[in-house]
């Protein structure tokens, strides 16, 4: 490699390391190897086509980002498995990001009307739940009349419970009705980089043309945009493009990851824009929701998930939708490597094992040894604690025994309630949500939950 190009790589990596845990980089980035950069493609050397999927939903912005610091262009991606064998570069494979979806009987639009839009990303294939229901609302009202029902639309959560996969279905709702709207989707980081890109190049007027001029702007992570203090006038220019839009009454969508009088590093006159119009919160999905987004994207698997499977990665992943979709990722590996055509629980858990280290550590403890310790100590036996009877003291034991059960043992919830006298996982997941709280209030009650830990483990 040139001196450049070991540059660009050694930014890949670096922005790869920063964004993925120890486990995923070690397996899918580190024996990756640039072999060079011609015409603007990067030829990245890959030892199977599974790492390939990954490179491609995962890292393709890591390597745009670097064109752009490095070479001051945008460079795709080419994946190759034979050193030896490439030693022509091709036309770079089609990426997932697309431009504006048409039908067959539609006519293509020009290239310079690039959309960025995800095609796989819809309402269809969102999969809804209590905690971001309003948030589909908001977001189809908006697609089915742009710039008149909620504007801006700001929604803010967590990291993956699907804030991107609104914004991208709105999109593409949009032009499904209209194929000839300018609709832009750009994260805050990438809007950062082609600022700094027409900065370069004293282009900022093609800037102002590409995004003043946008019917539609959908704008993810607002929250990454450089401090008000470093900003170089990003902010100035994202404060000019959204006045411009507003005015003419094009939609905007913004998607953060905290509500926007959080936004501490944003100028105070941007985010009392944001607050115009909507703002809406997705949460982390509930039991349900769970079991139902599993349900949805195992289809893409050619594997038989029984629902006993189901229900235990539901029960072990409850923040958000990207750990879900990283565990089938895992399964999919141990699947292929074993030649598997059903995944029961066991390969379940041997397959996530290493996501879940990454994680809070858990112990493998029998359910009933909880039982009986957290019997001994509130004095109430194991009979007591599975059987309906509500009496103070033993309504607490058998709150303590499932919340340590799910803080101490892998098991699905709906496998904790079955060793609690069959009970149902609402009610587990109940419990150990009502003993959470009541530790946070509760110094005595959380020094009684150590002694009985230690007395487990």
């Amino acid at each position: 490699m040139t001196e450049k190009e070991t540059i660009f790589w050694n930014r890949v990596l670096e922005l790869a390391h920063n964004h993925l845990s120890q486990t995923t980089f070690d397996f899918f980035v580190t024996d990756a190897k640039l072999l060079r950069i011609e015409n603007n493609v990067a030829i990245i050397l890959l030892d199977s086509d599974i790492k390939e999927v990954f490179w491609r939903e995962n890292l393709t912005q890591f390597t745009l980002t670097a064109g752009f610091e490095i070479y001051d262009a945008e460079i795709s991606a080419r994946y190759v498995f034979d050193e030896e064998a490439e030693t022509v570069v091709e036309e770079a494979p089609a990426q997932e990001i697309v431009t504006n979806p048409v039908t067959a009987s539609q006519t293509l639009l020009p290239q310079d009307n690039l959309s960025n839009i995800n095609a796989k990303y819809n309402f269809k294939n969102f999969v809804q739940g209590d905690e971001n229901r309003w948030a589909v609302a908001a977001s189809m009202a908006v697609a089915e009349s742009p710039g008149t029902t909620y504007n801006p639309l700001f929604i803010y959560g967590g990291p993956g419970l699907g804030k991107t996969h609104l914004l991208n279905a709105v999109g593409n709702a949009i032009l499904a009705d209209n194929p000839r709207a300018r609709v832009r989707y750009i994260t805050a980081e990438n809007f950062m980089n082609e600022f700094t890109k027409h900065l370069r190049l004293n282009s900022l007027d093609e800037l102002k043309n590409e995004f003043r001029t946008l019917d539609v702007l959908l704008i993810d992570d607002i929250q990454s945009l450089p401090k008000k203090t470093t900003s170089g006038g990003i902010q100035q220019e994202f404060f000019d493009t959204f006045n411009e839009l507003h005015s003419r009454n094009k939609q905007i969508v913004l998607t953060s990851d905290r509500n926007p009088d959080h936004l501490n590093d944003l100028e105070e006159r941007l985010v009392t824009r944001f607050k115009w119009g909507l703002t809406v919160n997705i949460t982390p999905p509930d039991f349900e929701t769970r079991v139902a987004i599993l349900t949805n994207k195992i289809q893409d698997y050619p594997y038989h998930f029984p629902a006993e499977t189901i229900e235990y990665l539901a029960g072990q992943f409850d923040t958000n939708v990207r750990d879900l979709e990283g565990a089938l990722k895992d399964i999919n590996l141990v699947a292929n490597f074993k030649q598997l055509d059903s995944i029961s629980v066991d390969v379940a858990a041997e397959a996530i094992r290493a996501r879940k280290k990454d994680g809070p550590q858990l112990t493998i403890i029998p359910i009933e040894d909880i039982q009986v310790q957290v019997g001994k100590f509130y004095d109430v036996t194991v009979k007591e604690i599975k059987a309906t009877k509500r009496t103070q003291n033993i309504v607490l034991a058998r709150q303590v025994a499932m919340y340590l059960a799910r803080e101490m043992t892998d098991n699905s919830l709906p496998k904790i309630g079955k060793e609690f006298g069959g009970r149902d996982h609402s009610t587990v997941l109940h419990a150990y949500n009502k003993i959470k709280n009541m530790i946070a209030q509760d110094d005595s009650l959380r020094i009684e939950i150590d002694s009985i830990k230690n007395k487990i483990k």
